[in-house]
């Protein structure tokens, strides 16, 4: 399809015309019947041109149409309907508006996901009519609402019935407000709520930080929420009696920006202190995740993971406070990958670990026989040490010309273990802060560093040999792709960069 659409638009009409007209229409309804499933499973409403879209929902004939056949996901933009030079809302616009946005919505009968993005900029009427739209959706059972500054009206969500995933992601200042509609929510879908999402990304200027407990507040004590996937950011969280007697189900787990890095170097009982109680709660009560996604890389972290296997997916974002001593960085490293890592590495099909600096979390021969076993791993990311690897185009070639070279090469090393990974799909290649760097208030000399691995790692890559049958794998590394290719004379295999990463998408 790639290959037809870049074709030049006076040969697609010299193909046309030559084509039988009988020839042309079956084709092209072939192609339309392929790709609308495709192209219709995803319907957005945005301010910009929202009496008209839904306009359009209602009046397109025939029926049923093809949006409400094939419509799985609706998003919503903010209700700001267009408005006159005066800032005012035409009495014509909004009677549109209010005729036709019910049956629009409602009209999308196979909707099973809505990501709404609820502020205040819309007039109340807009909100509950989208809300009786909503609550007529028969299969409606995931809610993703992105807040930014709720209305000053009460919002009834509790008509939401029967939801089975709940995803927030606010960044307003008025918690009360948000904690409390979100709350009631929670409670009145209880116990067919499986999965919630819950992430904070505002700013807590009078000191508040919300808590877990907050957004359980309207639970009832007679029934139990039975979470089989919980992400929590930007909140206080403790796993004490109110909040475990929902999680005896859990198997996926995501918490981030919650607490600092494990620290040695200090008593400090705050959110460190409730991380802790978090992994030996989840330890000593027997909950064994198959997903774990955290930030907090912190003794208690590995203890809870020595105690049970079967972990399919592990990922480690964040693993040291600037304030962690190198030393202690290091040994937790150890400790990991020694004793935490083993005991689920045959299970697991994802594993990323990012190394906030260079040390011992960064992939090397400390590790590498653990990293073997990974015979399931699909998806597979770690970090490298500058200190292992040949830097500069000089010793890379020397390195390669070596038949016994004498140092190590994280690299190299890395692809010939992955190479033996049966499963392996994709390997991701990261750099760490370089060890000065810690607890610098300047980000100067990180950020070159990085940009120094950058072109190491490339250079290390495009130098890597022999080719086998086996590394099939994609690999990423610092904002670029690489695949096996031949040369630009149509030999030597090797690693060709073939992409270039969003930055967006590799933070």
């Amino acid at each position: 399809m790639s290959g037809m659409l870049s074709l030049p638009t006076e040969l697609l009409q010299e193909i046309g015309a030559e084509a039988a007209d009988k020839t042309l229409r079956l084709v092209c309804k072939q192609i339309n019947f392929a790709l609308e499933p495709q192209i219709l499973s995803e319907i957005t409403l945005s301010s910009t041109h929202f009496s008209s879209q839904i306009e359009s929902l209602v009046t397109t004939e025939p029926k049923p149409t093809s949006a409400s056949k094939y419509a799985t996901k609706l998003r919503i933009g903010p209700l700001c309907p267009s408005l006159q030079q005066n800032g005012v809302t035409s009495l014509e616009e909004e009677a549109k508006i209010r005729s036709f946005l019910v049956p629009a919505i409602g009209s999308l009968v196979g909707v099973r996901q809505i990501l709404w993005d609820f502020d205040q900029t819309g007039p109340e009427w807009s909100t509950l009519l989208v809300l009786d739209a909503l609550a007529s959706l028969p299969f409606l059972e995931d809610l993703h609402l992105s807040v930014l500054s709720p209305p000053d009206f009460p919002v009834q969500f509790q008509r939401l019935l029967n939801l089975k995933k709940f995803t927030l992601t606010s960044d307003s200042s008025n918690r009360t407000t948000v904690i409390r509609t979100v709350a009631g929510l929670i409670g009145c879908n209880q116990p067919e709520l499986t999965s919630l999402t819950i992430v904070d990304d505002g700013y807590h200027s009078d000191g508040y930080k919300p808590t877990f407990q907050d957004y359980l507040a309207e639970t009832s004590s007679s029934v139990c929420l039975k979470i089989t996937h919980l992400n929590l950011s930007g909140l206080v969280v403790k796993f004490d009696a109110s909040a475990l007697r929902h999680l005896r189900s859990l198997i996926s787990l995501t918490i981030v920006d919650i607490f600092s890095p494990y620290d040695e170097t200090t008593e400090y009982q705050g959110p460190d202190f409730f991380a802790q109680k978090i992994w030996s709660t989840l330890q000593s009560e027997k909950i064994h995740l198959q997903e774990l996604v955290t930030d907090d890389a912190q003794p208690a972290l590995i203890e809870y993971l020595t105690s049970f296997s079967g972990l399919r997916r592990l990922r480690l974002t964040w693993t040291s406070s600037y304030r962690t001593p190198p030393w202690v960085y290091n040994r937790l490293a150890i400790h990991f990958y020694e004793q935490g890592l083993p005991n689920h590495i045959s299970f697991l099909e994802s594993l990323e670990v990012r190394s906030s600096y260079e040390g011992k979390w960064c992939f090397g021969n400390h590790c590498s026989n653990v990293i073997k076993k990974g015979t399931r791993l699909t998806l597979l990311e770690l970090s490298i040490n500058s200190e292992d690897i040949p830097r500069g185009e000089e010793e890379v070639r020397d390195y390669a010309k070596s038949l016994s070279p004498t140092r190590e090469n994280a690299i190299w090393s890395l692809l010939d273990i992955c190479a033996t990974l049966p499963m392996l799909r994709s390997l991701t290649m990261r750099s760490a802060s370089p060890e000065y760097s810690r607890g610098s208030k300047c980000g100067s000399g990180a950020s070159m560093h990085h940009a120094r691995m950058r072109v190491w790692i490339a250079q290390n890559l495009e130098r890597y040999g022999p080719i086998t049958p086996n590394h099939v794998f994609h690999v990423s590394a610092l904002w670029s792709e690489y695949a096996v290719r031949r040369d630009d004379l149509g030999a030597n295999l090797g690693y060709r960069p073939i992409a270039r990463i969003e930055e967006d998408d590799w933070f």
